[in-house]
């Protein structure tokens, strides 16, 4: 028979990353999957029930605790499946969940920015987006040791991460398995092409400076110069700074496109440009693995990044892929330059990619991980 799965999360949504993680978990790990949650803003017959129980999110389950109960007393699950960051030991250690048997997925342990990084980027910038928020300072202190004894104490048979810096943290620390869980590439026959005449450079995602589109607006002027019919392409999800981002975009004139408008298909758009950059500032400018990044990869569109943790959970080392330092628009247009003119580089990273990603990270992998983790749970 088929188990019984309570997923317990903050927030979901199948647009963000931990929701899609979600989503494709349920649809592809056998059995009966539902949801809890603080809130719930869109849902899918791939699950039996989804539950919003109101509350904080930053702080869920805490203060939603005889909700959370009663919610999973109705929906009996076999395995909570609990998604979260580093706090999610401490936030449900004294909950419901201990009660059941249960797999903890941490999704990244953020840490304060450095110093001089946060001036050059803005702080404000940094606090409108997730990068500097309250539970950032808390897991920048968290030992290591106190988030294992929360996990014991919840009785947690198996963590799951896509950060490698969570296994670090915890290893050796716990006797219940860790395991590297890759998520964020999806399988498709679509394929990015060369051009030659009106090459597009594409940016997807939050209207957020700390993700460096205003870095990838400074650089494209350099772009032009070396490569005339250059276009760039934002496709922008919007954020406080759109605005902001907006204006600094006006200055390239007809060299850019902008859309803010919800996006059809994302793998579509990205097989139609020639080069995506995602040249985000921070190690945790977004959850890893940097999803956009992967799904770029998965259909051999080109990559320029940057080096920090969320996109490295997607690179590793030797990825077909080209990466600069962050906040840097002129090593950031050099790189592009490279792929636009070089077309011996661009066939080889075009070529490469898809299957790169699908091995580190497909979904199928992902669901092989998380349907082990399960096993283990239930023995």
């Amino acid at each position: 028979m088929s188990p019984r799965i309570t997923h317990v999360i903050a927030e979901f949504s199948r647009r963000e990353a931990m929701g899609r993680t979600v989503y494709e978990t349920a649809t592809r790990v056998p059995g009966e999957h539902s949801i809890v949650a603080a809130h719930v803003h869109d849902t899918s017959d791939v699950f039996a029930d989804a539950l919003a129980l109101g509350g904080q999110m930053e702080t869920f389950p805490l203060g939603r605790s005889d909700a959370l109960a009663a919610a999973l007393t109705a929906q009996r699950p076999d395995i909570v499946h609990v998604h979260g960051g580093a706090l999610a030991p401490l936030l449900v250690a004294g909950s419901a969940v201990r009660d059941y048997r249960s797999v903890v997925t941490i999704y990244a342990w953020p840490r304060m920015p450095h110093p001089m990084r946060l001036r050059q980027a803005g702080v404000r910038a940094a606090v409108d987006s997730n990068v500097l928020r309250p539970r950032v300072l808390a897991t920048s202190v968290l030992p290591g040791p106190v988030a294992a004894a929360a996990l014991r104490r919840a009785g947690v048979r198996a963590v799951l991460s896509p950060d490698p810096r969570v296994l670090a943290k915890l290893a050796g620390r716990l006797t219940v398995p860790l395991h590297r869980m890759g998520s964020g590439a999806p399988e498709s026959a679509l394929r990015a092409t060369w051009a030659d005449e009106v090459p597009v450079v594409l940016f997807v995602g939050r209207a957020e400076t700390v993700r460096g589109v205003d870095t990838l607006i400074e650089a494209f002027p350099r772009v032009r110069a070396a490569v005339p019919g250059a276009r760039l392409r934002l496709l922008l999800l919007p954020r406080p700074e759109l605005d902001a981002i907006t204006a600094q975009a006006a200055t390239l004139g007809d060299a850019v496109d902008i859309s803010t408008e919800p996006i059809a298909d994302v793998l579509a758009e990205m097989a139609r440009a020639q080069v995506g950059a995602w040249p985000f500032k921070f190690d945790y400018t977004t959850s890893p693995p940097a999803m956009a990044v992967a799904e770029a990869l998965s259909v051999g569109l080109p990559v320029v990044s940057t080096k920090v943790a969320c996109v490295d959970a997607v690179l590793g080392d030797g990825a077909p892929a080209l990466t600069v330092p962050a906040q840097d628009p002129v090593a950031l247009a050099a790189a592009l330059i490279r792929l636009l003119t070089d077309r011996a580089l661009w066939d080889r990273c075009a070529a490469e990619s898809p299957g790169f990603v699908r091995s580190r990270l497909g979904w199928d992998q992902m669901a092989r991980v998380t349907e082990q983790a399960y096993t283990e749970a239930q023995a």
